[in-house]
């Protein structure tokens, strides 16, 4: 009988192992990078790394002191304040002039945190609750036709929320685990950030974008380190947190998500930068995306132990990402195998459509060329020893990068 199961038990058990030698991390930039894995399971490590944000303008009219959100949409920059001021300001991102000031005319600000849109509609949060105790919450929605009309103002409609998991709203100023600074909107749903001053461990929220009166629990959580402030998310599905530590020196940070299935943001690459400390860079407030790797960021006012003025300044993450942006559509790259050989590597591609380049650690490009029938063979040559980044780009633009070393 023992005989008789053998070889179906070794078939299951080679197939386990199999299946697990597939998933791990697939970012060639981590530092637990596997070569093996064709699935991301998203366990990738990285090395602190430092993100330079490069100046553009001081925010110097009294007006944006205490700018929250920022939204870039038809070429245009617009942002909005966290107290009181209804107003919407679209800026010249050159010299931070007011170029227009259109007040949302049926809404109050009671804490205005963050501006996102979607193909139709701008979403404004009134999410801010430092103090705990709001039970008012709600996102503010217009069409973003309005921005354009001429009419002067705009009219909104209403998402009201309360979180599900809040039993208690004693008023507890700065310690308080539902306060929210931070949202973006993929579809017919709003994914909110929380800001948690207590354990500093972000929880996400779903939303439906409709109006209507919701209770919300979380989805899922990431160990954020910090109070994340705003979130952006671009076109091809990056995702980027803004946030700082109310502990001085103040660090400020940003956590960059991609090559997640779904929408589940957390479960791809997680990769945190340094961006310095409020002290000398200001309290970072306000994130969006001009294109699929930069964009920009905004600081508020900061006076503690030095004054900094609010400024605007650019980000740019188009080194950090050789992965795909998420598992969606990935144009069969997940089919690949890279194959060692005594003189190099075999590239299996059969069924995929693109072409593949090789750079060295420097950025020269050393190969480049589209895929052949089946395989391609990527053999030393005329090659120095060291390391390499192959990467493949199928036909619909999405790529995967091997590490490779001869």
């Amino acid at each position: 009988m023992t005989q008789r199961y053998f070889p179906i038990l070794l078939l299951l058990l080679l197939a386990t192992v199999h299946l697990n030698a597939q998933s791990g991390c697939t970012d060639p930039m981590a530092t637990n990078y596997d070569p093996t894995a064709v699935v991301n399971d998203g366990s990738c490590v990285y090395p602190v790394t430092s993100l330079s944000l490069s100046p553009v303008t001081d925010l110097t009219t009294p007006l944006l002191d205490e700018n929250s959100g920022l939204l870039y949409l038809d070429g245009q920059l617009w942002l909005h304040v966290d107290d009181l001021d209804t107003n919407l300001y679209r800026i010249d991102t050159t010299n931070s002039t007011v170029l227009e000031s259109l007040p949302v005319r049926n809404a109050w600000n009671y804490d205005w945190e963050d501006i996102s849109s979607d193909s139709q509609y701008v979403y404004v949060g009134d999410v801010g609750n430092n103090v705990g105790s709001r039970t008012n919450l709600s996102i503010l929605r217009f069409d973003k036709a309005q921005l354009s009309s001429g009419a002067g103002y705009v009219q909104v409609d209403t998402i009201r929320f309360s979180y599900a998991d809040q039993t208690d709203f004693t008023p507890a100023l700065d310690n308080t685990r539902f306060d929210c600074e931070a949202f973006v909107v993929v579809d017919d749903t709003l994914h909110l950030f929380s800001k948690d001053w207590v354990t500093k461990r972000t929880r996400r929220y779903k939303l439906p974008a409709q109006p209507g009166t919701y209770s919300i629990a979380p989805v899922d959580s990431l160990e954020a380190n910090g109070l994340i402030t705003s979130a952006a998310r671009s076109a091809d599905g990056a995702i980027v947190l803004l946030g700082y530590d109310n502990v001085i020196p103040a660090p400020c940070f940003l956590w960059l998500l991609f090559d997640y299935p779904g929408t589940d943001f957390f479960a791809g690459n997680k990769r945190r930068f340094s961006l310095g400390s409020a002290v000398t860079a200001g309290q970072v407030e306000g994130i969006c995306f001009t294109d699929n790797r930069s964009g920009f960021v905004s600081n508020e006012r900061f006076q503690q132990i030095v004054n900094v003025p609010p400024r605007l300044k650019r980000f740019d993450i188009s080194a950090y990402i050789t992965a795909p942006i998420t598992a969606i559509d990935d144009g069969g790259l997940r089919q690949l195998r890279l194959l060692a050989t005594p003189n190099g590597y075999v590239l299996e591609h059969a069924g995929i459509q693109g072409e593949f380049s090789l750079v060295n650690l420097s950025g020269r490009k050393c190969r480049e060329e589209r895929l052949g029938q089946g395989s391609t063979r990527i053999e030393r040559d005329r090659l120095s020893s060291g390391a390499y980044l192959l990467t493949v780009r199928s036909a619909n633009g999405s790529s995967r990068t091997f590490r490779i070393v001869f």
